[in-house]
């Protein structure tokens, strides 16, 4: 590869992802097809068809696949100039995307275990801007995207790294620390009653149920059901873990710059521009707190979470997984550059008051729906004081816990916000790249004297709230962050 592409030199993407992809297709399809075989099966359905629809769908797919891959690359080109990178697409109208080499901040290189087979990787480029341009070149040679990283990132590529964290099977146990471990559970089932429905055999699939659980009282059915959805969902999160963290390394370069390894069936290179960094987030849900740990992002220029327009899911924040919070806080306060303290100002007794008040609302409405089959039918009329109960103990948790987690403070470089209870995040904000405050006080608030700070920022969402501060604490928020906000004040 030349340093730098001619001006007419439009390059071609590498035909291999065409086999890679394809492979990756059938995969899929018959991942997919292995369920479909076995709903077909239990609705007796003949040797025939399932071969038909099955197999004959799996062939059809990956057919498919291939040849829209290869339409692909017909159509697609490229090309690396001085200033900006290019890629045109040539079908019935013409689409050209480019991206200026100036204003590249984030490269990352990423192959799934088919393409490292095939000697094959994806180049991802996002601009320092949240929602500027980003695109892929799928895909290119490995060596050939190595060496394209290299050039776009100049002499950040190769600069003395220190490395931060590593891959620790120990880190494994806090996988299944996560609201998401029941869920994958819960959602095994789902999948499988929908594939059921699919092909109308929900009540054979519920007669053989029946079958298997015979005369067991139906408190045992649901223990059962619970504890299977728990194993599910936690050998879903181990699973889940090792993809995605596998050969884990975070390296930290002496301009600030960072480089994140990790993947198994997709291993992805990613960089993390020194000067775009704005600060970190640490999340601590109720499950992670119980054991010591925490999980880390990353709040920088042109990283956020979620998915793009075109539907691709955006590049993660996420530096360090599910961790004990020793390396959380050591590695968090190694990125922004200085030491912070976890012992926050608390805010006035009107933010507490103000939570338990949503408590007890939510405890109401809970009762209020449970009123209803109470009213129905009157057997179930022990619903309405085991639903007080529940609902006036958990939100009383959730307001005493919400309370205890909201605080704030400044120093010299950072502001530290922190909020929440079931989600709660702790943003260590860098003073140089907040762009201001915005105060809101609704009319409810106004009565108690405090407010909800906003502070605005090119990183991560943009946006950093701190909700029912005080006026005065609010004023000195602004006072000691920046001269720039001295034209900021509450009620003026």
């Amino acid at each position: 590869m030349t340093a730098v592409s001619g001006h007419d030199d439009w390059q071609r993407l590498d035909s291999r992802t065409i086999w890679a992809s394809t492979i990756l297709g059938a995969g899929s399809l018959i991942g997919a097809a292995a369920p479909v075989a076995l709903a077909l099966t239990i609705a007796q359905v003949g040797t025939g068809w399932i071969l038909l629809w099955c197999l004959g769908g799996t062939v059809v797919g990956s057919v498919a696949v291939g040849v829209f891959e290869a339409v692909r690359l017909a159509v697609t080109r490229y090309r690396v100039g001085e200033h900006r990178v290019e890629r045109r697409v040539n079908f019935i109208g013409s689409t050209t995307t480019a991206l200026s080499t100036q204003r590249i901040r984030n490269v990352e290189v990423a192959a799934d275990l088919v393409q490292r087979r095939f000697g094959i990787a994806e180049v991802r480029l996002a601009s320092g801007d949240s929602d500027g341009p980003r695109f892929s070149l799928v895909t290119l040679d490995r060596e050939h995207a190595e060496e394209l990283r290299s050039q776009l990132l100049g002499e950040r590529a190769t600069a003395d790294t220190t490395t931060l964290a590593a891959h620790d099977w120990s880190l494994l146990r806090y996988a299944p620390v996560s609201v998401l471990t029941p869920v994958f559970g819960l959602l095994a089932f789902a999948v499988a009653f929908q594939v059921a429905d699919w092909f109308a055999v929900v009540p054979e699939m519920l007669d053989w149920v029946t079958d298997v659980v015979g005369d067991t009282s139906w408190w045992l059915v649901a223990l059962a059901l619970a504890v299977a959805a728990l194993v599910i969902g936690v050998i879903s999160s181990l699973v889940t873990h090792v993809e995605a963290w596998w050969g884990y390394r975070l390296e930290h370069q002496q301009d600030g710059s960072l480089d994140l390894h990790r993947g198994l069936l997709i291993g992805r290179a990613t960089h993390f521009d020194g000067r775009r960094i704005r600060g970190v987030r640490v999340h601590e849900p109720p499950g992670l707190r119980r054991v010591g740990a925490a999980r880390l992002d990353i709040i920088a220029v042109g990283v956020r979470a979620g998915a793009e327009e075109s539907g691709r899911t955006r590049q993660s924040p996420t530096l360090v997984p599910n961790a004990p919070r020793e390396l959380i806080t050591s590695v968090g306060q190694t990125v922004v550059g200085s030491d912070w303290s976890d012992d926050l100002q608390s805010h006035p007794p009107a933010a507490r008051s103000r939570r338990f008040l949503r408590a007890g609302l939510a405890t109401v409405g809970c009762m209020l729906v449970s009123l209803v089959p109470a009213v129905v039918w009157p057997s179930l009329s022990w619903i309405l004081p085991a639903t007080l109960v529940v609902a006036a103990v958990v939100s009383a948790w959730v307001a005493h816990d919400n309370t205890r987690g909201l605080g704030h403070r400044t120093t010299d470089d950072h502001v530290v916000l922190r909020r929440g209870s079931l989600l709660r995040r702790t943003d260590v904000l860098q003073r140089d790249g907040l762009l201001g405050w915005n105060l809101r006080q609704s009319p409810f608030q106004r009565p108690a004297r405090i407010v909800t700070l906003v502070a605005t920022s090119a990183g991560g969402t943009g946006a950093f709230r701190l909700p029912d501060a005080s006026e005065a604490q609010a004023e000195r928020l602004m006072d000691t962050a920046s001269p720039v906000w001295d034209h900021l004040r509450v009620g003026g």
